[in-house]
Parts: C-alpha cells; structure tokens; sequence
C-alpha cells in the first residue's frame, strides 16, 4: 500500500495531498464505458509565438482524456454525505506553464490555501467564475507571481484566461477533506485521517460527463478499495463546445496584451463551455 501511494504522489506532483509514511486512503481506478473521443490539437496554441515555441509538437486538447484501456483522468473523485474534517495544511498551486493550466482539474478543501501561478515569461489572465466564492479576474505579468484564489465556500466552477481563450481549468472546493482527482492511468487516491470506518457513498465527477459513476466503499482501518465505471451518455461526447475568436496584432501578440487598436489576424479556437 505504501509504495502504491508512493507513486501515485510523485506522479501528481501538486495536485494530491502529500502523504506521509503513515497515512492511509481509499484508492482505485476510475476507466470509461464507451468509445472515447479522439483528442484534437487545442486551435489557437501554435498561433501565438510565445506559447508555440515552448512546446515541441501539438498540445492536445483536455477536456476528456481517456487511456488505451479506458483510463479516465481528470475526473474529482469524492465521498458524499455529511462529512467532517480538517483541510489540509499544504498549499494548492494552479499553475498556468506553456499556455496551459497545470492541473486542468484541482481540488481544494474550504479553508485550504489555493494560489494562481505564472510560471511563464509573459503576460496570463486568471479568471475565475464562481457563483459562491468571490470571483477572481487578475492579470499575472511576471513569472512566478502568486495570487490567492478564494475557498470560503464549497462549489466546481470554471477558470480561463482572457488572453489565451483556449485555456481553461476546473476547480472543485469540498466542505470535507475526503476528495481526489484522477491520474491519466484513471487512480485516484482519497485520504482517510479523521475518516470513521464505515460504508461510504462515492461519487466521480467530470467536468464534461457531470456525476457520472457512484458506488459504495467499505473503509477499515482507514484503508478502502473501489473501481469505477463511468457512463455517461453517447450524446454528451462532443457537445457543449463553443468557438472562441481572438485578435492578434500585427507583432503576433493577443490584442488584450495592448491597447487593441491596430489588430491583426484573427484565431479561431474551440473549447469547452
């Protein structure tokens, strides 16, 4: 068990709890029912000079992103009912490197502390869209700069950039600690410190599919185990996309860099709702 959590910290980086030695969780793996959706290179990227020389070959879209045998990333794994607990004491980091945000998922506890990171050379634009928590629209010129994003009240909503309209990212804040978010080989890892033994209801949520698997885990010792299917409906894939227009100017860089008043070329790009 130990080991297995082990790899599942170091490949998240971080996005999950850090575990200590002694810290147990419910783990498994989340995998898809149905054909998935090929992944298309995110339009826009590799029209803008700055971002398109920070990456080799074409950036892939990520709004579902399902493995070779089904693994679904990306989806907050959780436990639902009336649940208590501590946030965790470490810091959440959403952070926006070559263009995109890195995690495109992130989930926080109430009360944990979440900052928006620049880890790019230029220009980003953090906006959040909250319907709770106090919404966030702040410009982020310098590399490394940190600015706090609220978590005062439990709610998933969305975050973009107005300067490079195809990134995008999802928050999802709990009442509780007892959450996660899946890996790209679809596991997840939830921990238990302060968790009761029990029969718990989990629920997997993605940002395209909504709640789509549920299920029950029996927790002992703290330790669970649970896989989960997926299955959202055919009719889903693919939709809720919109196209996204953005002016270039005549340099190469987004209007909203500048004063907008000589624009150039203009960058169709399409992303999710």
């Amino acid at each position: 068990m130990k080991r297995f959590l082990a790899a599942l910290i170091l490949s998240a980086g971080l996005v999950m709890p850090a575990f200590g030695a002694d810290d147990k969780a419910i783990t498994g793996k989340v995998t898809f029912d149905g054909q998935a959706p090929e992944r298309k290179p995110l339009a826009g990227i590799s029209q803008d000079p700055n971002c398109s020389k920070l990456h080799k070959g074409p950036v892939l879209e990520e709004t579902v992103i399902i493995g070779k045998g089904g693994e679904l990333a990306n989806a907050v794994v959780f436990l639902k009912g009336d649940l208590k607990g501590e946030a965790p004491a470490d810091e959440a980091v959403l952070d926006q490197s070559g263009c995109q945000y890195v995690p495109h998922v992130i989930d926080v506890t109430v009360g944990q502390k979440l900052v928006a990171q620049n880890s790019d050379p230029f220009l980003h634009n953090v906006h959040t869209l909250p319907e709770t928590n106090q919404p966030m629209n702040r410009g982020q010129a310098v590399k490394g700069q940190k600015d706090p994003i609220p978590t005062k009240a439990a709610e998933v909503f969305k975050v973009k950039c107005d300067v490079h309209p195809w990134m995008s990212a999802w928050i999802y804040i709990f009442d509780h600690p007892f959450h996660s978010t899946t890996l790209e080989d679809g596991t997840f890892a939830i921990p238990t410190k302060g968790l009761k033994d029990g029969e718990y209801e989990v629920v997997v949520w993605h940002e395209k599919f909504k709640e789509c698997a549920t299920g029950k885990v029996t927790v002992k010792d703290g330790i669970g185990k649970i896989d989960l299917k997926a299955k959202p409906k055919a009719a889903m894939v693919g939709a809720d996309t919109e196209k996204v227009i953005t002016v270039l100017n005549n340099d190469g860089k987004p209007a909203c860099c500048t004063d907008g008043s000589k624009c150039g070329k203009k960058v169709e790009a399409t992303v999710a709702k």
